[in-house]
């Protein structure tokens, strides 16, 4: 599709920031728009970015767009739609919309909503599961390989150093609830923060890593037909991961669930520093053709930081929209692991410097 420019909801923070630095050493060409309530907090950046301008945009507003002057031709949400007015307000003006900051209902949710939808002409692209899905791409693409798979693990390494926006502690908030997931071809609920599971991360050493709610959990079953789907998550000190979990368990982060305790959940995990490695790892187990049942593994690392993988996620969803003839691209919902090719997806991660390697 053809895309001179493209607003970025959120585009001045800390993602969003680093996603038009991706957008701008990628596309010279096109026109960034950096929208926000605060638009001027914005300004420095536009002017660091050259070809570009900062546009005052509310996302709980009925209609976000109305206020927007000479609209763009694709817009990235990288800061909560929460009640889909963007995403709504894209869809009734044929926009292209890419969303990369819900977790598991709330994705669930939008889709039944578009469906209510009389018309949806614009490609409304989900890349929410990890990293702006990175790493389940990279799982369903590497799942072809199998004829039948028994389970696939996705495991997450997050570092305490990293540089992080705010958002991405955001599962915190849903740490108490249960979540559905795919265990031997049933659905059943999970409870968050229990049984820790023991994963090496190559290089780096071996972790405790506990069940959470991601959408890869929603996702991949139906991309694969995986028959088992775990998304875990451990942190690279020895405290986190154990404090966390003893909370749950005890029923302690139920009774800080609220609005006034925000600030406290969220500080347990969001002290954001210069930056460190993310590192993820997929296991997938199963039948392949050639030798039967084996189990394969790869090591996913963004020597950056979580917030780089995260950018690097919605420019390959960008890359994959303007990559397509005009009139090619279906509209409707779609699904960023399940329509990316892999090698397009492991083409331009090499070209910033993320790593995909095969652990043997």
């Amino acid at each position: 599709m053809k895309v001179q420019s493209i607003l970025i909801a959120g585009g001045y923070g800390v993602v969003g920031a680093e996603i038009a630095h991706l957008v701008r050493k990628h596309y010279p060409e096109v026109e960034i728009l950096l929208a926000g309530r605060n638009p001027r907090v914005g300004d420095q950046l536009a002017d660091q970015l050259g070809f570009a301008r900062t546009v005052a945009l509310d996302t709980s507003d009925l209609d976000p767009l109305g206020e927007v002057t000479k609209l763009p031709d694709l817009i990235l949400a990288v800061v909560n739609d929460h009640e889909d007015q963007l995403m709504l307000s894209c869809v009734r003006r044929g926009i292209a919309y890419i969303d990369v900051t819900r977790w598991t209902e709330r994705m669930r949710s939008a889709i039944e909503r578009l469906d209510r939808e009389p018309s949806v002409r614009a490609p409304v692209v989900f890349s929410s599961s990890w990293m702006a899905s990175v790493a389940a791409t990279v799982a369903a693409g590497f799942a072809r390989e199998f004829s039948n798979i028994n389970r696939i693990d996705v495991g997450i390494l997050y570092a305490q150093e990293d540089r992080a926006g705010p958002n991405s502690v955001e599962y915190m908030d849903r740490m108490h609830l249960p979540f559905e997931v795919v265990e031997n071809g049933q659905r059943l609920m999970a409870k968050p923060f229990r049984a820790a599971h023991k994963t090496e991360f190559p290089g780096t050493g071996t972790y405790k890593l506990y069940r959470f709610d991601t959408p890869d959990q929603f996702t991949l079953p139906s991309i694969t037909n995986a028959k088992s789907v775990a998304a875990r998550i451990g942190f690279d000190d020895a405290i986190s991961g154990p404090l966390l979990s003893g909370m749950v368990k005890s029923g302690i982060w139920r009774l800080i669930s609220g609005r006034a305790f925000t600030g406290l959940r969220h500080g347990l995990l969001f002290n954001p520093g210069k930056g460190a490695p993310h590192r993820v790892r997929i296991d997938i187990s199963g039948e392949t053709s050639n030798s039967g049942h084996s189990t394969r593994s790869w090591l996913i690392v963004d020597f950056e930081s979580q917030t780089h993988m995260t950018a690097m996620g919605a420019l390959i969803q960008i890359d994959r929209l303007m990559r397509e003839k005009e009139g090619v691209e279906p509209g409707g919902v779609q699904i960023a692991e399940a329509v990316t090719d892999l090698n397009h997806c492991l083409q331009l991660l090499e070209e910033n410097g993320v790593a995909v390697t095969e652990i043997l």
